[in-house]
């Protein structure tokens, strides 16, 4: 069947498993990605800042090296008015600080070069210190000659005059040394003493240390960082070259990191995400991953979770196809059961027994269209017995028919002669046969109050019987009861008997109480006459006569209970004396006295019924010879044969009989044809 019960069912289950997952998996994806993106940021975050912190490391390593390099620089120039006008004394500045100068390059990871320089206006243009590193080794070379300088030629002198213009320390852009062919980046802090600019302390270090920790960092499968500087242009990056100015290459993303509210968050740009955090000399570092790399996790959750609604969708069909196998297979054998129904078939099916023991709505269905199908079935038994007994009384009447037919015809003829002579005496016939009503009328009223008393007499008598036979049967049992209790009451008097032996064994063990008691008091005489050796049989004499007083006082307390107990008996005695006295004296002669009652009753009843037969029977006779008046009466009628109204009227009666007759046997036609149609549609049905 296209819509069978069976594949609503597993419909109506698939669309409810189909729309539980797909609203399950909804809020699971969107949870998901919720979660999968608020750890991925968290993760960014962290890396960002973890090689923040690694590149500030190093960078603060420069610093602090920088930094007390100059505070040495400072400490050592004592007279700083001599330094501006001593020469020999500035050299001598110089040389206490070549060595330290040398210590620091060496102790800081990286550094390519370490220099101080001092201010030209008043110092030689080559004034100062300047290691550079090589074959692993710091060497002092000649400093840069400022004079062959312009210092507005920035490209080359620019290291000094910038940080001492801008009055602070200053990281300077990589720049490649092509004298050893490595890109560096230089830290310089200009010297101030009493607001007079000294010179500078500086470092160049190799930028591959801080570009190796930029390159290292992996961020999930193709992420990666890049390094700028505060002034945007880009210093580390896998794609472009160091100098170029972001803005250029990567305008959407250097929107966003110029915008100093979004740094250490995480910010969508076109595919990628990407976080950014400032260093501490200014510069940024940046991680950039590609945003399907970061929902990678929730599109892999997603598809598991696709599969696993798949799967709860085919399980739910499976279990759907079996289930509704069990609803939908007692319904088919419960919709066989009302077809043959419809089509009059009530014979037994092994499947009805087995739906009607179910404990469910099939089983009370089963149990009520077996019910209908009982009753449907008891209808057309009553119809098709209806039937056979219908026909047979039709094919009576119908004969009975014909014969008064037949009886009404000839009657016909009869009554048309004596019509006449029948009116002449027909008024004195009414006359005297409304006599006779009225006198039969009231003989039967007295033949029915007779029967009344007679019935009523019966009553009585049967009444009077039943409480003869109760009351018969009461003072049998009461009398079985007496019996009984006389017995029971002997044996519970005999019993009480058994009391007397008590006291005799009382006594018993009183006597032998006293001759233990003797017997322990001659036992500790002779003790105390055997001396010391006599102690220990003077205790066990002493513990004998506790004994025996033991024995005493315990039999006084038995003769004490045993004279209660006698107490008792003789108050029980009397009690049962009297109910036996009561039940034999009282209760037996009252029940006897109801019988008497009874049977008199019943006597009086016999009396009654006799006296109420009398009267029928005289009724009766009344009633016979008013019937033979009447019978007298009638022999006057038949003679008073041309009474002509009564038997005009018989006539016309006869006429109309003759009629109904006729009509009768049409409707005695028409039910025999109805009774076939049953019998025919009876035939349908299939009964057991």
């Amino acid at each position: 069947m296209k819509h069978s019960l069976r594949i609503k069912l597993i419909e109506m289950a698939l669309v409810t498993v189909i729309i539980a997952c797909f609203v399950m998996g909804i809020n699971c994806i969107m949870v998901s990605r919720s979660v999968t993106k608020e750890d991925s940021e968290e993760t960014l975050v962290l890396l960002n800042k973890n090689q923040s912190d690694r590149v500030n490391t190093t960078i603060n390593m420069i610093e602090q090296s920088v930094d007390s390099l100059s505070n040495i620089t400072i400490s050592s120039i004592s007279d700083f008015s001599k330094f501006k006008s001593d020469g020999k004394y500035v050299e001598e500045c110089t040389k206490s600080l070549e060595v330290t100068t040398n210590n620091i390059a060496e102790n800081t990871k990286g550094a390519l070069c370490a220099y101080i320089r001092y201010n030209p206006e008043f110092t030689e243009p080559t004034s100062g210190i300047f290691i550079s590193k090589s074959d692993d080794k710091f060497e002092f070379l000649e400093p840069t000659d400022f004079s062959i300088y312009d210092p507005s030629d920035l490209a080359h002198v620019g290291w000094y005059y910038i940080p001492v213009q801008a009055g602070e320390p200053i990281w300077m852009d990589p720049y490649m040394n092509e004298n050893i062919n490595k890109y560096m980046i230089s830290y310089v802090v200009p010297i101030f003493i009493d607001n007079t600019s000294v010179g500078i302390v500086g470092m160049d270090v190799d930028f591959s240390e801080i570009e190796q920790i930029v390159a290292d960092t992996k961020v999930y499968n193709t992420g990666y960082a890049y390094l700028i500087s505060a002034q945007g242009n880009i210093l580390s990056h896998k794609d472009y070259k160091t100098g170029r100015s972001m803005n250029e290459v990567l305008p959407d993303e250097y929107k966003i990191i110029n915008d100093a509210s979004n740094e250490g968050k995480v910010i969508s740009c076109g595919d990628n995400c990407i976080i950014y955090m400032t260093l501490d000399n200014g510069m940024k570092l940046v991680l950039t991953v590609p945003e399907k790399e970061v929902l990678e996790s929730t599109n892999t959750l997603t598809k598991k979770i696709i599969k696993m609604a798949c799967f709860a969708i085919i399980l739910a069909g499976v279990f759907a196809f079996f289930v509704s196998g069990t609803i939908s297979k007692p319904i088919k054998k419960l919709t066989d059961i009302i077809r043959n129904t419809a089509n009059l078939d009530f014979t037994n099916n092994i499947d009805d027994e087995k739906l009607m023991k179910r404990q469910d709505e099939i089983g009370v269905m089963a149990n009520e269209i077996t019910g209908m199908r009982n009753n449907l079935e008891n209808m057309v038994k009553n119809i098709d017995s209806s039937c056979i007994e219908l026909n047979a009384s039709i094919n009576h009447l119908q004969s009975s028919s014909e014969g008064v037919a037949e009886i009404a015809e000839n009657n016909s003829a009869y009554t048309e002669e004596l019509a006449a002579g029948v009116l002449e005496s027909g008024n004195s016939i009414e006359k005297v046969q409304d006599n006779l009503n009225i006198i039969n009328e009231n003989a039967n009223s007295i033949e029915r109050l007779s029967k009344q008393g007679r019935e009523l007499s019966a009553e009585i008598m049967n009444r009077a019987v039943d409480m003869r036979q109760s009351t018969k049967n009461a003072s049998e049992k009461t009398r079985g009861m007496y019996e009984s209790v006389k017995k029971e009451a002997e044996k519970a008097l005999e019993k009480s008997r058994s009391v007397e032996k008590i006291n005799e064994l009382t006594g018993a063990i009183s006597s032998i109480s006293s001759q233990t008691s003797l017997l322990a008091l001659n036992a500790s005489i002779e003790a105390a006459r055997a001396g010391e050796a006599g102690r220990g049989f003077s205790v066990v004499a002493s513990e004998i006569s506790n004994l025996a007083k033991q024995t005493g006082d315990t039999v006084a307390s038995i003769n004490e209970i045993v004279n209660e107990v006698s107490s008792a008996v003789i108050d029980m005695t009397k009690c049962l004396d009297q109910a036996i006295g009561f039940m034999g004296d009282t209760v037996l002669e009252d029940y006897q006295n109801f019988g008497k009652v009874s049977e008199q009753y019943k006597n009086d009843a016999t009396i009654v019924d006799d006296n109420m037969e009398s009267v029928n029977q005289a009724i009766i006779s009344l009633s016979n010879n008013i019937a033979m008046i009447k019978e007298a009466m009638d022999n006057i009628c038949s003679a008073v044969s041309e009474a002509g109204i009564s038997i005009n009227e018989i006539a016309n009666s006869t006429s109309d009989m003759t009629g109904q007759i006729g009509e009768n046997k049409n409707a005695v036609d028409n039910s025999m044809e109805n009774i076939k149609a049953l019998t025919k549609i009876v035939e349908q049905f299939q009964i057991n």
